[in-house]
């Protein structure tokens, strides 16, 4: 097969989506399968072959305050260029942000098949990105609340008047419709929080009804999305994870070490974790908590460690490279997280195949993959003491650390990469049909 992958964020980025996109098309490239990869071009080259994937990079700005993220704005017509070149059997869209949408769009208007991933939990996420939390970068909340403008764009055809245009060389801005412009301002009068919840939702069913077929990281969120109105066909399919690459714990013994690993975004609560980890430290002050991975929270991180007294027993270890990683899980006695906007976890998974116990939070995705009891403990979130004493049990019960460990390998079997990408190609296929 020949696929065209969309998506607004890819290496040298490191996070969830890039890496299992990055897994994924490696496999399928080695398989024998035709790649081509659209994404923003990074300010850092970096040197990425693969046999079989091909990576076409556009321009891109950043924001000031979150720099590891890049917003590319290819024009429809050079996107269809590269298509028409390319011949793709289908489009395979991994964001819902400019390029994905112009990618969406693009495809649309060519008439190729779609696939559509759904990686963030919309919704949630933005409840998180308010500007106290991520400073200036409150157009995100913008970009959500412009889903009308979507919505209209898609079905009045601005998008395909506007590749015809490009295409023919001229240059126009279509107006906003009247409708959209209704909405808008009908919506203004509603508190902030319940607008970026329904303008999320919006942004959702239309990006993600214009698929053929939309691919979930897990059920709950599979769930979700049809229960919100997504109308086309939805699967969930595990992003997998590479098990060749883990080290399972061959002991069980104390290590005096947690570990938190992954993309340090104010969004993922790992501050809850750290206050969580002073508590805990009452009982057991001998434990130190690392933090493994980088992002826009590490300095408020590390203030906040210094603030509770603790910064000596708090490690930010920065980013660590995949094979590292799954190396070094075993290191630890229990892996902790208080994230509410998992879809799925790849670090949870790879730290379930290496023997750790896991302390989370019930939300979204996360008791999909922790059953509590079986292979971890689960509090309410940002429960802090709740989650203190969940750590202190796993950091004093090396039996109980054993029983969950063995549970976990047990059941991120199923996740692994091979099987993960069979099942792919067979969606394909039958999208393809």
């Amino acid at each position: 097969m020949r696929i065209a992958l969309f998506t607004d964020t890819y290496l040298p980025e490191v996070n969830g989506a890039v890496t299992s996109i990055d897994s994924h098309t490696r496999l399928l490239g080695a398989r024998g399968h035709e790649i081509l990869i659209i994404c923003p071009r990074y300010r850092k080259p970096i040197l990425h072959v693969v046999p079989h994937v091909t990576i076409q990079r556009y321009r891109s700005f950043s924001f000031v305050s979150n720099k590891e993220t890049r917003i590319a704005l290819p024009t429809m017509a050079s996107v269809a260029t590269k298509l028409r070149h390319f011949k793709p059997d289908l489009v395979h869209v991994h964001t819902p942000l400019s390029i994905g949408v112009i990618g969406l769009a693009t495809a649309r208007m060519m008439r190729l098949p779609i696939v559509e991933t759904y990686h963030t939990y919309i919704p949630d996420f933005m409840q998180y990105v308010e500007p106290h939390r991520l400073l200036r970068l409150d157009d995100l909340q913008d970009r959500v609340l412009n889903s009308i403008i979507f919505e209209q764009m898609f079905s009045t055809g601005v998008f395909h008047g506007l590749a015809s245009l490009e295409q023919k060389g001229k240059r126009a801005v279509p107006e906003v419709s009247d409708v959209a412009r209704a909405a808008l301002s009908e919506s203004a009068a509603e508190g902030p929080s319940d607008l970026t919840t329904r303008f999320a939702w919006q942004f959702t069913r239309t990006i993600y009804n214009r698929a053929d077929l939309v691919l979930t990281p897990s059920a709950t969120l599979q769930r979700e999305l049809v229960e919100h109105g997504v109308t086309v066909p939805v699967e969930h399919l595990s992003n997998g994870i590479d098990l060749s690459i883990v080290t399972q714990k061959t002991s069980h013994a104390p290590t005096g070490r947690l570990l938190h690993a992954g993309r340090l975004g104010h969004e993922k609560n790992i501050d809850v974790v750290v206050r969580a980890f002073a508590l805990m430290l009452e009982q057991h002050p001998d434990y130190r908590l690392d933090i493994l991975g980088d992002g826009p929270a590490r300095d408020s991180l590390a203030r906040l460690a210094e603030r509770l007294g603790i910064a000596d027993r708090v490690h930010l270890g920065g980013f660590m490279d995949r094979q590292t990683l799954g190396r070094t899980y075993c290191e630890y006695d229990a892996f902790v997280t208080a994230s509410t906007i998992e879809t799925q976890g790849i670090v949870l998974l790879e730290a379930m195949a290496a023997g750790l116990p896991i302390a989370g939070v019930r939300a979204l995705a996360i008791p999909e993959l922790v059953v509590e009891g079986r292979d971890g403990l689960l509090v309410e979130p940002g429960d802090e003491r709740a989650l203190a004493e969940a750590m202190g049990r796993l950091v004093g019960d090396q039996a109980l650390r054993e029983r969950l460990g063995a549970a976990g390998m047990a059941d991120v079997k199923p996740h692994a990469l091979e099987s993960v990408v069979t099942r792919l190609e067979g969606l394909y296929r039958s999208v393809l049909r």
